[in-house]
């Protein structure tokens, strides 16, 4: 799998539906597109993209996803003289995040690991060398919660799986919403709320950032028109807690389960002592 960088210029093309696409993504988990990817040929279904705003600030990386097709031909999107009656290259994608403002800001990529990528080509298309890929999606989960997916123990039966990711698993859109994410982090911090438990504290510099987000409202009873208010309806918890919540359907809520864990912890001092 190679990863490639799609780019957007707002100021060579107006994105009309992005608010439209932003907010797919934030309720279904999933957007699908079609991109110009300059003139490479060589991305294959399959393909890990990221998109890079570029021209007028702010700037930086606002997107990531799957290419769902190989490279295809179509009418130019530049419908202005120099692109009217010309063709371009296009691939099919399916985003998984996407923001209107950049979750990684440009200025951010000029530090390594991340100063060996040329960001700043006008053309999309070109590949992310592979150790700055890695490094870069380990970055990606952070600012977005993007590992943390919704635990097998959540997924009901009659509840879809989105097709054609690495994994087979249900995405929870709100605990993937970077901005949602963000929002519930700064007012909560990244201690689990349940046993307190801290990834940075526990595993040092790779932990710092890193949390699970749970949803206190079940997916089930989430509609199209639902909004989520990242400060009511999400609260950071540990993958541990997390699976314990997730324990019962309809399931625990934080509370309860920080009730059982608090009465085990009292039983086994009781039992100590």
């Amino acid at each position: 799998m190679t990863t490639w960088l799609l780019t957007w210029n707002p100021r060579r093309w107006e994105w009309k539906d992005l608010d439209e696409q932003v907010r797919e993504v934030e309720t279904h988990g999933v957007s699908w597109d079609r991109w110009s990817c300059g003139r490479t040929k060589k991305i294959k279904k399959g393909d890990r993209v990221f998109l890079i705003k570029l021209g007028p600030e702010p700037r930086g990386l606002t997107g990531s996803g799957w290419a769902e097709s190989g490279v295809g031909q179509g009418r130019h999107w530049d419908l202005r003289s120099r692109g009217a009656g010309r063709k371009a290259l296009y691939v099919d994608v399916r985003w998984d995040t996407l923001a209107a403002e950049p979750i990684i800001p440009r200025v951010q990529l000029n530090d390594p690991p991340f100063n060996g990528m040329h960001w700043d080509t006008q053309s999309s298309g070109i590949s992310i060398p592979s150790d700055i890929a890695r490094e870069l999606e380990v970055e990606w989960r952070k600012r977005t919660g993007l590992g943390s997916t919704t635990l097998p123990e959540e997924v009901e039966p009659t509840e879809e799986y989105i097709e054609g990711a690495v994994q087979s698993i249900l995405i929870d859109a709100y605990e993937r919403n970077p901005r949602a994410r963000a929002k519930c982090i700064a007012e909560f911090g990244t201690r689990c709320v349940i046993c307190n438990f801290s990834f940075e504290e526990t595993y040092g510099e790779i932990g710092k950032g890193f949390i699970q987000v749970h949803h206190l409202t079940p997916l089930s009873e989430i509609g199209e028109e639902y909004s989520v208010d990242p400060i009511r309806d999400l609260r950071p918890v540990c993958a541990n807690c997390h699976a314990i919540i997730h324990r019962r359907k309809p399931a625990y809520s934080p509370d309860e389960v920080h009730t059982m864990l608090e009465s085990t912890r009292a039983s086994q001092r009781r039992d100590a002592s």
